[in-house]
């Protein structure tokens, strides 16, 4: 039992989040000797002036999109004049709104591995579906036609081909585990050297992403979208991949220079992608790629699973316990 002149601490949460943490709240009020005492946030700005002054911490959960309030949320945060603490309950750290938290002295951290297994999980889908050709079969289908392939068209055996994973970090090392599992030898591509843990074959810097471009039967884009990686992905790059490699893009659009890309694909240079994500979001109606035969388009969904609120949820109540024991948050996020 805390004593009176225990210390408060007021997270802003969603009710769906502070309904789901009670238990794990209380316990972490036990350990830490802090009162935790959410104030919640249903989905507009108003919240009277002395509830926002107590505010030191929020949490933008993906229950958020939803909702269809992450702009309302953020909306209220920004106008918090205590808020030291912002975390994100999903990997992403691009959005500018982030970079203004940060540039007033308001620390950020994200959950890496909230949607890590699922946007991995996506990949694989969609490099499985271009090395079985089934998006030519689909088109078939839609055609009710019952045709094979000639035998000199059929697909090469996976095993035994070269995956180059730009941005081996959690969701990169997810997607190289599981294509390890099917034969391909994986080469990741990260700053961090090389360990004796790592799920690739070969780890190497993103100094060396040029040499290992032309043994790369499968380039997959995982990286975060950051100064360095912005527009990396770019003609000369793609030119460096084999004829006939594929491209995979669970990341962000703007990591690839989607002109290149279009030029690529055309030429059958590239022989087929699997993108998740574009320049431009929505992507627009007159893209060409809506309509390549040799293109698999989802609209930024790799991501979503029923499982994400949990992980999320879990991944802010330890950097929470951490926040409240004045430690290093273990999902900081320092730069974008």
């Amino acid at each position: 039992m805390l004593s009176a002149g225990a210390p408060v601490s007021h997270p802003l949460l969603t009710a769906a989040v502070a309904e789901a943490s009670q238990a794990e709240i209380e316990a972490i009020s036990g350990r830490t000797g802090t009162k935790v005492k959410p104030r919640l946030f249903v989905g507009g700005t108003d919240l009277p002036a002395a509830e926002r002054e107590e505010i030191e911490v929020a949490f933008a959960s993906p229950d958020l999109v939803r909702m269809g309030a992450f702009g309302p949320f953020f909306d209220l945060i920004e106008s918090l004049p205590g808020l030291q603490w912002l975390h994100l309950g999903f990997a992403g750290i691009d959005n500018p709104r982030f970079g203004a938290m940060l540039d007033r002295g308001v620390r950020l951290s994200n959950s890496p591995g909230a949607a890590a297994e699922p946007i991995a999980h996506t990949a694989m889908a969609g490099l499985l579906s271009l090395a079985r050709r089934l998006p030519h079969y689909h088109a078939l289908q839609r055609e009710h036609r019952w045709r094979s392939l000639p035998v000199d068209e059929h697909p090469t055996d996976l095993s035994g081909q070269t995956l180059v994973i730009y941005g081996l970090g959690t969701i990169g090392g997810e997607l190289a585990r599981l294509a390890r599992a099917f034969g391909l030898r994986v080469i990741g591509v990260r700053r961090s050297p090389e360990t004796d843990r790592d799920p690739a074959d070969e780890v190497v810097h993103p100094d060396a992403l040029d040499a290992v471009l032309p043994r790369a039967d499968w380039l997959a884009v995982t990286a975060n979208l950051t100064r360095e990686t912005r527009g990396a992905i770019d003609a000369h790059r793609l030119a460096l991949l084999p004829e006939g490699a594929h491209v995979i893009n669970v990341a962000r659009g703007r990591i690839i220079d989607e002109s290149a890309l279009i030029d690529a694909l055309r030429s059958k240079r590239i022989a087929g992608a699997y993108l998740d994500v574009f320049e431009v979001e929505p992507l627009p109606n007159e893209s060409p790629l809506w309509d390549m035969p040799n293109v698999i388009v989802t609209p930024h969904a790799s991501w979503t699973a029923q499982g994400n609120f949990e992980r999320a949820r879990l991944i802010f109540l330890d950097n929470l316990e951490t926040w409240l024991q004045r430690r290093e948050l273990k999902t900081e996020v320092c730069e974008r």
